[in-house]
């Protein structure tokens, strides 16, 4: 199956898509970072399909897991351009950037790829995401 372009996709699975390089910055997928992503896809998008999203995770995790983490990076900083489209402003800095938050922070340890990415996602969107020490 051929992965579309991030300018092609829905809202939906941009974030789907995002996130799910955020979750494989460290190399692994945690249940926790699973279940923070549920959380986030729940109130971001709350008309949402399950069955839907899921199919998204799936796509993302086997997309990005054939991906070097130069090209995740790459790749995450073109879903951010998509994203920004769909949110404004506050909703960029009130509700994603505490579930970007949220997520990176769910498995208890943050890791310099995670931070990496996190900056890079501030820099694209124009948010400040804060992470706990």
């Amino acid at each position: 199956m051929q992965m579309k372009k991030p300018n092609e996709m829905t809202p939906l699975e941009a974030v789907t898509h995002l996130l799910t390089c955020l979750q494989l910055a460290d190399g692994k997928m945690d249940f926790e970072e699973r279940e923070s992503w549920a959380n986030a896809i729940t109130e971001l998008f709350p008309d949402h399909s399950q069955d839907r999203a899921m199919e998204f995770l799936q796509d993302a995790s086997r997309a990005l897991l054939a991906m070097d983490s130069f090209s995740r990076r790459n790749y995450a900083i073109r879903l951010c351009s998509n994203i920004k489209k769909y949110f404004t402003e506050e909703d960029l800095q009130n509700k994603f950037g505490p579930k970007v938050a949220a997520l990176v922070e769910a498995d208890g340890m943050v890791f310099f790829s995670e931070k990496e990415m996190v900056a890079d996602i501030e820099r694209e969107l124009g948010i400040q995401i804060k992470l706990e020490d």
